[in-house]
């Protein structure tokens, strides 16, 4: 692992957030891969435990930032618009004193960047490092997000302490809902609790039409999952959001033409709004 980390064999993946009110692109979640030299591409769950355990997992966050930082500048740059880029932390590099540094050399501007604590940090309210760290995290004008919401540490107790700008579901309770009538009551309680404390919501794990029909029906803010799109290369993340783009203008441009006949008496009215 030490090695990958010399040479340059974490990669940056980004799997894109759906807006549920739009269907637009509403920001990306940056998800780190290992190019293994042997074993091929690995995903956190094959080396996440082993990072955490050798101290490399600080490491392996802080150079996820800085990749998705200078991507996230780069597609801006390139005229690719992406909302906000949410990037994981672990609870080593929570306390790492280089956390805020790093955060300030990305650059990106105030509601840009986003934060996920990971469902492996403590949510202790004994504990007031965490609120502590959170606190001089949103100084700097970074947006809080926590991961995995109903499977780990998290309470509600800790979302009043944190008042983080967003919640994920995690995916063990969002794909039962399709099937399980108590699973879809769990799910819509959490976005009842989303909405009382006004916390945007998002599912993870979306992978079916039905999925994004009841999510929607339930109130969920976003939607992030295959259904939609896999983790993706930088390069396939900037296509996927031109794609998006473009059909959005294509949307408008055909609003604004039924509304221009409507106006000027060559469309009837109600042929435009069938259209």
């Amino acid at each position: 692992m030490l090695a990958a980390l010399e040479n340059d064999q974490f990669e940056v993946f980004y799997q894109p957030q759906i807006s549920a009110h739009t269907m637009e692109l509403s920001g990306v979640e940056a998800l780190v891969r290992w190019h293994h030299p042997t074993r091929g591409q690995l995903t956190p769950g094959h080396f996440i435990g082993t990072a955490e355990t050798t101290g490399s997992i600080a490491r392996i966050d802080a150079l996820v930032l800085q990749k998705a930082s200078k991507q996230f500048k780069t597609w801006a740059q390139n005229g690719v618009s992406i909302p906000h880029l949410s990037v994981n932390i672990s609870a080593q590099r929570l306390i790492d004193a280089a956390l805020l540094d790093d955060i300030s050399e990305s650059q990106l501007e105030p509601g840009q960047l986003c934060i996920e604590l990971l469902e492996s940090i403590s949510f202790d309210e004994r504990d007031t490092s965490l609120e502590t760290a959170v606190r001089a995290i949103k100084t700097l004008g970074v947006d809080v997000e926590i991961d995995d919401f109903g499977t780990g540490y998290a309470s509600i107790l800790s979302l009043l302490a944190l008042s983080p700008k967003r919640l994920k579901i995690d995916r063990q309770l969002v794909f039962p809902i399709t099937t399980g009538q108590r699973q879809r009551r769990l799910v819509a309680s959490i976005v009842e609790i989303g909405k009382a404390l006004g916390i945007e919501v998002i599912a993870e794990g979306v992978e079916t039409a039905d999925h994004v029909r009841i999510l929607r029906d339930l109130g969920v803010n976003a939607f992030q999952g295959y259904f939609f799109a896999p983790p993706l290369s930088a390069a396939a993340l900037a296509d996927f959001a031109q794609e998006k783009a473009g059909f959005r203008k294509y949307r408008e441009a055909r609003q604004h033409s039924s509304l221009l006949g409507v106006l000027s008496g060559t469309r009837p009215f109600k042929n435009s709004v069938s259209r």
